[in-house]
């Protein structure tokens, strides 16, 4: 099984992502991509707990056979959850299977100070969410599946600064998203 892991804060997920996801899916021949839900971020701060991001993320992701929710970096509770440690145990646990580390192509191009990074190659493939035309030269240039990213003009930051400001959100989020972000009155 061809597997891609695409991690993040979700915090809430939106329709960026699934676009997104839906498009590396299909563009690198994927039988499903795992949603990595950031346990305790290093570098940046999440307005939810990891309970209410998870409820938020399987509720957008029922629709879609191909999506899942990864929680392993809950079941690790590393002090500093470093990609490399993360690939490590979903390779034990998919040992049969062929791994796909979906990055951005920002996070790509300073992939070099991240901690060992050389070991990403060994446990995966690395698929690389590319924004701009033209080639990205890094140590690691060579060793990547580009995949042209689409531009889906929406982030988590402006969901959360419209609801703060309350303004709808209808469109951004899957409808079962928005509904449960009203009715738990998250982000307020």
């Amino acid at each position: 099984m061809r597997i891609g892991i695409f991690g993040g804060r979700f915090d809430p997920v939106h329709i960026g992502h699934l676009i997104l996801a839906r498009d590396v899916l299909e563009h690198a021949h994927l039988d499903k991509i795992l949603f990595l839900l950031s346990y305790s971020p290093p570098h940046k701060e999440v307005s939810l707990s990891f309970e209410n991001r998870l409820l938020l993320l399987k509720t957008a992701l029922t629709p879609f056979k191909k999506f899942e929710v990864c929680t392993v970096e809950r079941e690790l509770a590393l002090e500093k959850s470093y990609t490399v440690r993360v690939l490590e145990a979903l390779k034990k646990r998919f040992y049969k299977d062929e791994l796909f580390f979906i990055i951005g192509e920002d996070q790509f191009i300073n992939l070099n100070t991240w901690y060992k990074p050389h070991r990403l190659f060994e446990l995966s493939k690395v698929i690389v969410l590319k924004r701009h035309e033209g080639e990205i030269k890094t140590h690691f240039s060579d060793r990547v599946l580009y995949v042209n990213r689409r531009i889906v003009e929406v982030s988590s930051t402006e969901i959360r600064e419209r609801i703060k400001n309350g303004l709808p959100i209808t469109c951004l989020v899957p409808r079962e998203v928005e509904t449960l972000i009203k009715e738990k009155g998250f982000y307020k």
